[in-house]
């Protein structure tokens, strides 16, 4: 399994980008809906955030889940976007006292971390004196009543892809097996459901896999799978693991945490209890996924981060064994 990330570089890059000045000059949401075969409701509806200001623009992706909330933010977050001269640190203040909504934070965050990027003439990378590294990833699905067979056709014959999968209810040990000679799973998404003894049967037949979300209340100590037991949806803010045994592993999403800052913060306070983190996306088919291989590609490039590219066709798509970021912003 993947080291736990470096506690410091995460503080440092989130003391970095606080301190970063940004002059903000306008605010723009461009609104749109992406036909994706994988998306449950399609067409996935879409915003990108515009942040203007000194002759450069910055972009950030909303990632929620309806045409109307896109349309709310489109109309109220010129309103919320403080102009003028400022730091990020300040940015991020002003935001949690206009905006309630973490998606919308999330993606009005994005976009003045990306001009201020822009306005500076460096990367996140630069701001720590690290380069960005080819990163691990896993492709994500929900299969049908084959889940072996839907796997092979998912992830095709690379032998160094892997997959996070959404388990049902109704598998048995059979099917565990069958997944586990493929050799293939990285994580078993339990999406808060399932029992001890489906959660041990799966542990037991691949052990390597992590159980991400596990039942009911996956910050309880759960001793027969503590050493793969990982944690998604409740991690909403940095401090959400503190009062709870440590999980293996740790989900980090910018977008459901209100922004990167919280998510920096939060892996920092990951690393500090020895937790994996890997970065894992909403549906996000722009901007927004580029930013998390950002992250990942610099915090945790050996973690099964959940930032595929989201194919937009039906067709066969060419995975390559590890996603490179080749330009920095």
């Amino acid at each position: 399994m993947p080291p736990t990330p470096d506690r410091g570089r995460a503080r440092a890059l989130a003391a970095a980008l606080r301190a970063l000045p940004v002059e903000i000059a306008a605010t723009s949401v461009e609104t749109r809906s992406i036909p994706i075969p994988s998306y449950p409701d399609e067409p996935r509806p879409s915003s990108i955030v515009t942040l203007s200001g000194a002759d450069h623009h910055g972009f950030g992706e909303h990632v929620g889940w309806t045409t109307g909330v896109h349309r709310t933010f489109q109309k109220t977050a010129p309103t919320n976007v403080p102009t003028g001269a400022t730091s990020l640190g300040a940015f991020e203040r002003v935001l949690r006292e206009r905006v309630a909504e973490p998606y919308e934070r999330a993606a009005l965050e994005a976009a003045a971390i990306d001009l201020a990027l822009r306005q500076s003439g460096r990367t996140v990378g630069q701001l720590i004196g690290a380069a960005p590294q080819a990163t691990r990833y896993v492709i994500s699905f929900t299969p049908g009543r084959d889940p072996a067979a839907d796997l092979r056709t998912t992830i095709g014959g690379n032998p160094k892809l892997e997959a996070k999968i959404d388990v049902a209810a109704g598998w048995d040990a059979t099917t565990f097996e069958r997944l586990a000679e493929s050799g293939r799973v990285a994580v078993l998404d339990w999406k808060r459901a399932g029992g001890p003894d489906q959660h041990l049967l799966a542990h037991r037949l691949l052990p390597g896999a992590l159980l991400e979300d596990p039942g009911a209340d996956p910050l309880a100590a759960a001793p027969a799978i503590e050493d793969r037991r990982s944690v998604d949806a409740p991690f909403t803010h940095a401090r959400a693991l503190d009062e709870h045994p440590a999980p293996f592993a740790a989900n980090i999403k910018p977008a459901r945490m209100g922004g990167v800052l919280e998510a920096l913060d939060a892996v920092a306070r990951c690393a500090s209890r020895g937790v994996v983190v890997y970065f894992g996306g909403m549906f996000e088919l722009g901007v927004g996924r580029r930013q998390l291989l950002a992250l990942a590609s610099l915090l945790c490039p050996d973690g099964p981060n959940d930032i595929a590219p989201i194919p937009r066709t039906t067709g066969s798509l060419v995975w390559p064994d590890r996603l490179s970021l080749h330009e920095a912003h």
